[in-house]
Formats: C-alpha cells, structure tokens, sequence
C-alpha cells in the first residue's frame, strides 16, 4: 500500500476524473488528493455527490469539487470542459475508469438493447470526454483510459465487453498517434482490483489506490510519453512506479526488429497459422507499437519478414522473455534454425 509520502507532488494540478465515484476511480481520487492536487468528479445526481464525500471522509478536502453532470453524451461532456475552464481556468489530467460489467449472453445471443448499453453506451461515453478534453489538455498533463484485462483476454458470456474494452486500447493508440506526442496519453490494464467494496483479501492483487498512484505517477512523468501499463498484481504496479518515478534506468527510444523465417517445404501456411495465432498477445503488450508480417510480393511461397516496434529496448526485452516458449513451435516449421532478430533504433 502507497502512502501519500510515496506520491509526487501535484499542488496546482487540476484534474478531472469521470467515473471517480466507482471502486477503482475512489482509489484514483483519494490519490490525486493526497498528492495535492484539484479533483473534478462528475456525477449523475446530488444524491450520489453527497454519497461519495462521506465515504472519502478526511480526504475529501476542499480541493474536491463534485459536479452534478451527464458528461456521457457528446454535447454533456462538451460543457463539463466547458465549465471546468471557468471554474478553475484550465484542465491538467484527466483519468477515466468510466465503465461497468454486463454478462450472461454470448454474442448470437445478444440484443439490440445489450449491444447499445453494454457496447455503444460505454464507448460513446469514453469518446465524448476524450474529444472533450484531450484538446483543452495542458501540455505538461496525461489522458489515461483505464480498462479491465477482458480487453486482451476474450471472456465467453461477456464478449461485449472483452470487444468494448478492447476498442479502448486502440482509441489510446489511435489518440496518440494523432496527437503526434504533443499529448501524452495512457492506458493502465487491470486485471482483478482489490477495492472497499471487493477486497478478496489477496495481498498479490493490485489495489484501488495503486491504481491511483500509478496514474499520478505517470501524470507526474512528463519525460514518459504516453504506454500502455498492465496492472496485473502488486508487483506490477511496484515496477510501473519506478519506471514512472525514474528509479529503473531511462528507457532508450522506439527499437525496430526485423526477423527473417524460412519456412519448410510445405509448411508456409503452418508458421503462417502459430505467428496468427501469436500476433494478438504480441500486439497487447505493454510498449508494443506495431507487430507484422510479410511476404515477396507477388509470391505465395517463400521467406516471410515479420516487422515490430517497440517503445523502447526494455519493452523489446520484455517481449523476448514472453514468447520465448513459442521458439520450438516455430522452430520446428523452419528451413534453417532461428536467429534473433536485428534491432534498429532512430539515427535521424
């Protein structure tokens, strides 16, 4: 468990935090006050407002500011950024845990009503904050989406979900690409959360308010362009802060692989079947910006390059160790033994 000694200062930092009153965002707000900063919390009625303050008790200083607001339209969350530039002069960070769970149906099961809650609904809503405020962002600021692990792991009964989360991370990487790194723009992964309202009692398991602390770390980091951080465990969220806070080494730049395989006689369409089957984990991973593979033009046989990106040698390292049971699988389909790849880095 963090203590707020452990967080960064972030005194004069304004933030807004829509879905803040949920059980992973209650960690998020509680961390950004203790890190000193001004904490906009939308919510749908006076009701919940009154709800949420008691149960922040002490920490629910006057640098709270609870907003009765429907920022999940287009035009609502419009004129929340609107309002938040009048009431405090600007906006610094957002961090959005907007979401909920739907299950019980698979996907021929469903109807039009679980597609537009559990799909369109939660989509829209993360959309319309996004083009709201990533704009009004000052420079210095992060955006972070915070998404559960059914985003990279298909969960059967829940697929609107794992589909909805999924779209997520790529409006992240889509953001960031757009923004051409004038914007720093996160996604934290979390798998099960310990909260106050579902504490399994499991000391491994990531915490509400690690949760928080890794977003205002990655606020705080303004050397850090935007990543995708999986928050798996305690131990994930342990080594995500002293990436964040600078106690690792800095990480070097974007480091381009490129691998060559020469498959079998016969067995293209074998190595071709296990990179597919590779490709969706290699393309979630923590730093990976582009994963491909090619073959000869105009040719249906012969060698195929496959072609990745990372954000940096350590992402590329960290996705040697991952796949590095599947080497005998492709091994065998291969004319020649492997050899690693050659890596690349920016000269220009």
């Amino acid at each position: 468990m963090h203590s707020s000694k452990a967080l960064p200062d972030l005194s004069g930092r304004r933030v807004v935090v829509p879905g803040g009153t949920g059980a992973v965002g209650e960690g998020v707000v509680r961390s950004y006050l203790a890190a000193g900063a001004d904490v906009v919390v939308p919510t749908r009625t006076q009701e919940r407002a009154e709800e949420f303050r008691r149960v922040l008790g002490d920490a629910a200083t006057d640098r709270l500011h609870l907003v009765v607001h429907d920022y999940t339209t287009f035009a609502g969350a419009e004129q929340l950024a609107e309002e938040m530039e009048r009431r405090l002069g600007g906006v610094d960070d957002v961090v959005a845990p907007i979401g909920g769970w739907w299950g019980g149906k698979r996907l021929w099961e469903i109807d039009e009503s679980d597609w537009q809650s559990a799909f369109v609904g939660l989509a829209a809503a993360h959309v319309a904050v996004l083009r709201a405020f990533l704009p009004r962002l000052n420079a210095r600021g992060a955006y972070t989406v915070i998404v559960g692990d059914s985003a990279v792991t298909p969960v059967p009964g829940s697929g609107l979900v794992s589909m909805e989360q999924a779209a997520l991370l790529m409006m992240r990487q889509v953001a960031a690409a757009e923004t051409a790194g004038q914007q720093r723009v996160f996604a934290l992964v979390l798998g099960p959360v310990r909260t106050r309202l579902a504490d399994s009692g499991d000391p491994e398991l990531v915490s509400a308010e690690q949760v928080g602390a890794v977003a205002v770390a990655a606020s705080a980091a303004a050397a850090v362009s935007g990543l995708e951080i999986r928050l798996r465990s305690e131990a994930d969220a342990d080594e995500a802060l002293a990436m964040l806070q600078g106690d690792q080494p800095a990480t070097t730049g974007a480091v381009v692989a490129a691998s060559t395989m020469e498959p079998k006689d016969g067995r293209r369409k074998d190595l071709l079947a296990v990179l597919a089957e590779l490709a969706p984990q290699i393309r979630a991973e923590p730093g990976c910006l582009h994963y491909s593979v090619h073959g000869p033009r105009g040719a249906a046989d012969g060698p195929l390059l496959i072609i990745q990106k990372f954000a940096s040698i350590e992402a590329f390292t960290q996705h040697s160790a991952s796949v590095a049971d599947q080497i005998p699988r492709i091994a065998a389909l291969l004319a020649k033994p492997p050899v690693p790849p050659t890596l690349y880095e920016p000269v220009l």
